[in-house]
């Protein structure tokens, strides 16, 4: 790295799914929090999948927004380009450092690389996956953590169970919480309140909302079992949304 100047980052955005959902909101929320910071702490790179080009370009004014092929946007196809097109992408835009983040890297980026991997359900909870998936990233966490020169995880219990489970090296783990980003969770105001209680038909009821999705490892039906015990002697309990 060259004195005096920020280092040249490429983190790869091409994993975003286009619902979002959960790598969506953790890729947004670092790139929008990198990108506070951008000419001055980090010198930014991004390459995403050509339908993010506009949104990731109006985040990240002071970045450079490279669009992927367009065939990436296919997970085999996106898994073979990260082996062979990433590392020479990285080559190319000078980058220093290469973040990946969601579970899988290149194995010769040409630099150092951080690797995500968000949790160890693959190996704890295996029944949630079909076999295909699970082998997959089985393979895929167990490489990252043996090649990565840094590894991500949001919490000390996913570090306490990757060194447990894989006996990975301690050393190289680095627990990075979750932020939150204030401009989608705040305290409602009556207006939004009342859009919501009108969406979802319940007049004046207060509620409480489950926001995971509706999948075997979130154990929906056992929060449906302790809501209805933990509320029934309760003469107009909230709902459970």
């Amino acid at each position: 790295m060259t004195a005096g100047r920020p280092p040249r980052v490429l983190i790869d955005a091409t994993s975003v799914p286009a619902d979002r959902g959960g790598v969506g909101r953790y890729v947004d929320g670092l790139l929008g929090a990198l990108g506070k910071v951008c000419g001055s702490g980090v010198d930014l790179a991004v390459v995403s999948l050509r339908t993010d080009l506009e949104r990731y370009s109006r985040m990240l004014p002071g970045a450079e927004i490279v669009p992927a092929p367009a065939a990436v946007a296919h997970r085999p196809a996106r898994l073979a380009w990260e082996q062979t097109g990433l590392p020479l992408l990285a080559q190319q835009l000078g980058a220093q450092v290469l973040h990946s983040p969601f579970y899988t890297c290149p194995l010769r980026a040409g630099c150092p690389v951080t690797v995500t991997v968000h949790d160890a359900t693959f190996f704890t909870e295996p029944e949630h996956y079909d076999k295909s998936r699970r082998t997959f990233f089985r393979s895929a966490i167990k490489t990252s953590l043996r090649r990565a020169d840094r590894v991500i995880v949001p919490s000390k219990a996913t570090r306490d169970e990757l060194i447990r489970l894989l006996d990975a090296d301690p050393t190289r783990i680095d627990v990075a919480y979750h932020g939150v980003d204030h401009a989608a969770f705040h305290a409602p105001s009556d207006e939004e309140k009342a859009r919501v209680r009108a969406r979802l038909g319940l007049g004046g009821s207060n509620y409480i909302a489950f926001l995971g999705a509706k999948e075997p490892r979130k154990n929906v039906p056992n929060l449906i079992r302790g809501w209805a015990r933990a509320v029934a002697d309760r003469p107009n309990p909230p709902a459970l949304v």
